[in-house]
């Protein structure tokens, strides 16, 4: 059994508890964390409604979470903020107190890119105290990287790659919606990307290096760019705290990155998030197109879902996190296949007998 330590019991924590719910018998929830003075002092059950780890109380803090557990946890799950500035010293705290973490922040996907010092101090806690440390989530994580890679493992002499996605929002957390930048008036949006306070999408740029790493395409600069989307009616957000927008207000964005090699372009996305796409007439997809020896072409309908996609790729991740060489660790680097959810193995049966076209088996323990 893998035990854990739920930090941060809102958007993604509620899925989080939703898909351990349905699944994943191996692991265990034995602590949980907030920093909503509202929610402290109350169950995860009386909060999210889930009840296999319903008991459990929220907390305000670290140490007073591990204070009355026997004994130490594996794995911290992270599910707060996406900023470093905001994160740095919970994650620290926790990786000082000898905790694996998994974190669905973006900026955790590929940190040594844009914020070497954050990843620096990172992997030197998590050497220093013998435990591992990663970010993922849907995208980064998987749509954007694991998956294009692993469709790229079928061909060779790779050129290009596009990926498409398009999504719907409704429901994404308030931390998203503080650096996406929802609910906005068209001219705050542009004011907020100019100063560098909305990001949209975070983690494109570093999809798109290792990518490029991976599969030895070469590029030499990453653009960003960002088109707004309006609604001359109310669009509910199905967040409480941003509620139903007015019309007027940004209710979607249409992000595209762009990976250049002396000007050509070598991968391409683009992300559209939208709250209630069909609206707009937009419609729910991942496209994946390769460009090398063999062609190769993927869609998934409709687009794999973003918060209860990530709460599933957190939840494929907790188990062989905590059985990773310490250190700051990939998600690229983790197994394919993700953690084992069943706590058994399938083996020929040999009271029956085999024969040509019929195979017995049986789960053994």
């Amino acid at each position: 059994m893998t035990t854990a330590v739920l930090f941060g019991v809102g958007a993604m924590g509620g899925r989080l508890l939703r898909v351990l719910e349905a699944d994943y018998p191996s692991i265990e929830i034995v602590a949980a964390i907030d920093t909503d003075a509202a929610k402290i002092g109350r169950t995860l059950a009386d909060v999210t409604g889930y009840q296999r780890f319903g008991g459990v109380k929220i907390v305000g803090d670290l140490v007073t979470a591990l204070a009355d557990l026997p004994k130490r946890p594996d794995v911290l799950v992270h599910m707060t903020e996406s900023k470093p500035h905001l994160i740095k010293e919970q994650l620290l705290a926790a990786l000082n107190t000898g905790l694996n973490v998994v974190s669905a922040a973006e900026s955790m996907f590929y940190p040594g890119l844009r914020y070497g010092e954050f990843a620096e101090a990172l992997d030197s806690a998590a050497r220093a105290n013998g435990v591992s440390i990663t970010g993922t989530g849907i995208n980064p994580g998987f749509s954007y990287d694991v998956l294009p890679l692993v469709l790229a493992r079928g061909t060779s002499a790779v050129t290009r790659l596009t990926i498409r996605r398009c999504i719907d929002v409704t429901g994404t957390g308030p931390g998203d919606i503080e650096h996406v930048g929802y609910g906005l008036t068209p001219e705050e949006f542009n004011r907020r990307i100019a100063d560098g306070r909305v990001e949209g999408h975070m983690g494109a740029p570093e999809s798109l290096t290792r990518i490029a790493d991976a599969l030895n395409l070469e590029i030499d600069e990453i653009t960003e760019a960002w088109d707004l989307e309006t609604a001359d009616f109310e669009v509910d957000s199905g967040d409480p705290t941003l509620g139903v927008l007015p019309p007027g207000r940004v209710i979607g964005i249409t992000q595209r990155a762009r990976a250049l090699h002396q000007g050509s372009e070598v991968i391409s996305t683009s992300l559209a998030m939208y709250y209630q796409p069909e609206k707009f007439n937009l419609v729910e997809e991942d496209r994946i197109e390769i460009e090398g020896a063999m062609p190769v072409m993927m869609s998934i309908k409709p687009a794999m879902q973003s918060l209860f996609g990530a709460a599933n790729i957190m939840a494929n991740t907790i188990v062989p996190l905590a059985a990773a060489e310490p250190g700051l660790v990939s998600p690229l680097d983790l197994p394919t296949g993700g953690t084992v959810r069943g706590v058994a193995r399938y083996a020929v049966d040999p009271s029956r007998q085999a024969k040509p076209g019929y195979l017995p088996v049986s789960r053994k323990v």
